[in-house]
This record gives structure tokens, sequence and C-alpha cells, in this order.
């Protein structure tokens, strides 16, 4: 572990004094084929070729060289991806010999069988909620995670319009259930229903999680992340970023970028937040990022 800090240490002065500004973070989209219909969600909508297994590789080698150090494999939904007899558990195992820490990113609907080293499971509200938004899954999603055995399972709720009223219910339900819960807000990428909170129910939604993870609930998010969420008043660095897309294509920068009109003022990327603020030396981010990938 001292090792990894030694980097981010490096990382960090060298950006600062010599102004090299290299990623650390990089989201990995294998596919954008999806066994669910969620009505915000641009990507099912979008069809591309899988990306390739000797394809992911170069991908993982060049943000190996980029500077990336933590990975997350994402969709569409990732444990539908093949390559002949290659799963992405064949790509978890290698991104674990080059990379710090190795996430994906679920729907949950599939069995939670992997060796990454934290899952997220995308959950959207209480069960009437979640199924009236993603179809008839929450059951299903709950039996995968408590069999999994998995010690690193964890939630992540996207807030929307839909649901905003009923987060402080549905972080009740998954205490005890998962390791920790983060959250992220909609965003309107201009081809899926655009669910966006509006900025007074946003502000109220996020006053409500402050003082449940005040209480104890298992709200991995920062206590600033979550006040600076209202407004949008952290400093981004998104160039600590970056994203492969299923042709293999790598982006630098914003998880918006070639992906949908760029507007900061509507962004509800928390894990960009955290990130932003890690680097700019906030001890709570840190911490955070300490929790979500076990450092």
């Amino acid at each position: 572990m001292l090792s990894h800090y030694l980097y981010f240490l490096n990382h960090n002065l060298r950006a600062r004094l010599l102004r090299q500004r290299r990623p650390l973070l990089a989201g990995v989209k294998l596919t954008h084929r999806c066994n669910l219909r969620c009505p915000a969600c641009p990507f099912w909508r979008r069809p591309a070729p899988d990306i390739g297994y000797v394809q992911a590789l170069a991908a993982l080698d060049a943000l190996h060289a980029a500077g990336v150090r933590l990975v997350i494999f994402e969709g569409g939904e990732p444990l539908l991806w093949r390559d002949g007899e290659h799963t992405v558990e064949d790509l978890v195992r290698v991104a674990r010999t080059r990379f710090f820490a190795v996430g994906i990113t679920t729907n949950g609907t599939l069995p939670l069988t992997t060796s990454a080293d934290m899952v997220w499971v995308s959950i959207d509200g209480p069960r009437e909620v979640h199924d009236a938004y993603r179809g008839p899954s929450y059951d299903r999603i709950m039996a995968n995670i408590a069999a999994s055995g998995h010690r690193r399972v964890m939630a992540n709720v996207t807030i929307n319009r839909l649901n905003c009223a009923r987060i402080p219910e549905l972080l009740r339900d998954l205490t005890g259930r998962v390791r920790g819960v983060t959250i992220q807000f909609a965003y309107p990428y201009g081809d899926g229903e655009d669910l966006t909170v509006d900025p007074e129910a946003r502000r109220r939604v996020l006053d409500e999680l402050v003082a449940l993870k005040r209480a104890g609930y298992p709200l991995l998010d920062s206590y600033g992340a979550l006040r600076r969420l209202k407004g949008n008043t952290w400093r981004c660095h998104d160039w600590l970023i970056a994203n492969v897309e299923p042709d293999g294509r790598i982006n630098l920068g914003c998880y918006l970028k070639g992906r949908g009109a760029v507007d900061c003022r509507k962004c509800g990327f928390a894990a960009h937040a955290e990130l932003s603020r890690a680097f700019d030396w906030d001890p709570a981010a840190i911490l955070c990022g300490r929790a979500v990938f076990g450092f």
C-alpha cells in the first residue's frame, strides 16, 4: 500500500510543479449492450460492436502507460461481454496485474462472481420505484448481492426526478446489505429521457443525505462533495479521468466527452468531484477514496 500512496504523491507533485497532467482513474466501456432499458440511459440506444479482447488489452496497456492506476469496467452491462471464450473475468485478472484497484459497475441482474476488487451495483430506489424505472429486477438484484460473498459490493444510486423523494428510504434499505453507497445525479445526454433533478430538489436530497451520513448510514461520499454538489462549486480537474469506448477509442478528460453535450452546471458525477477534491488535498475526499478502493 505504501507504494500506492507514494505513486499518488509523486503524481500530484509532478502535476503541480512540472505541469505533467496524467489521468489516474479510467472507465472502460466494454459494450453498449444491456439487458435492461432504463429510460434515461443513452448507451443501450447506441448500437456498437463490443470491444475485442486483444483491443481491450491494448487499451489497458495504453491506460497504464498514460498514468492510470484505477480502472472500472462498465457498459452497458459489462457482465454480458464476451469475445470467443473470453469473459470480463479474463480482463479483470489481467487488469489486476497492472493497476492498484479494479472495479466493475453492473446492474446486478447477473451473478456477482468476480475477482474484481470492488463491485458497484446500480440500484435506483425502493422496490416499486426501482422496478418502475429499470423493470422488475429489484428482488433478483438483492438476491445476487446476498449470494455473492464478495467482500466489497457497493451500491451506486443515480438520483433522478422519479426517485429523489425516496433516496433516504433506499439508503436505509441498503444498510447492512452492501459495504457502502455512492451517489450521482442523472445527466441529460439528449437521447434518453431527461430526468434531471431540479436545483431545489437537488439541494433538499443532498441535505437529507448529509443528515443520514451523520447518523451513521453507510454513505461513502464525503460531506464536502455532498455540499458542493448543491451548486457544483468544486474545482474540476477533468484531466484526472480517462474513458475507453467499445470501439477502443480512449478519451482523456470529462466523462461526457464524445458522449453528450457538456454542461458543467448540470454535472452530478460525484466521483469526479471526489477525485478532483482529493487532488486538491481535501482530507475527507482522500478518506473517501480509501474507503471506496480499499487502500
